[in-house]
């Protein structure tokens, strides 16, 4: 899912850099800078959580416990993060993000269904709220 979202936000870019609207690129406007700093912060704090559960994962002598919170941490984060990518993405790409001739919205369809593979973010919240001794909403 962290690649994914960070493949969005290179094509986002991309396009953000060759689209022009009044005349210069739709990347020197301030609301699309925007939108690409937040898909930006959302790729690297995905890359960086994920990246922390595979460490958990993968060392020796972890509390199982542990890594179980910090893997429902992930799941959330990155499923969540993974779909709003992908929807500021299309809101810079506009109605060509859409369409088959455009690879975005495959991206879109993978972060739903991944989303939703072994619990949606939502369910995972509520584990990281049981593991902490949080009251559930």
């Amino acid at each position: 899912m962290a690649g994914g979202a960070q493949r969005v936000l290179d094509m986002t870019v991309e396009y953000a850099g060759q689209r022009e609207q009044f005349g210069r690129p739709i990347g020197s406007f301030q609301a699309v800078q925007h939108h690409c700093a937040d898909m930006a912060i959302d790729v690297l704090t995905a890359r960086f959580i994920a990246f922390e559960a595979i460490w958990r994962l993968t060392a020796p002598g972890q509390d199982a416990d542990e890594v179980a919170l910090t893997v429902a941490v992930a799941k959330s984060w990155v499923s969540d993060a993974y779909q709003r990518v992908c929807a500021l993405g299309h809101q810079v790409h506009g109605a060509i993000g859409f369409t088959a001739e455009h690879d975005l919205h495959h991206y879109l369809a993978h972060a739903t269904a991944a989303a939703l593979a072994f619990g949606d973010g939502d369910f995972h919240a509520e584990r990281v709220a049981d593991g902490l001794g949080l009251p559930s909403s």
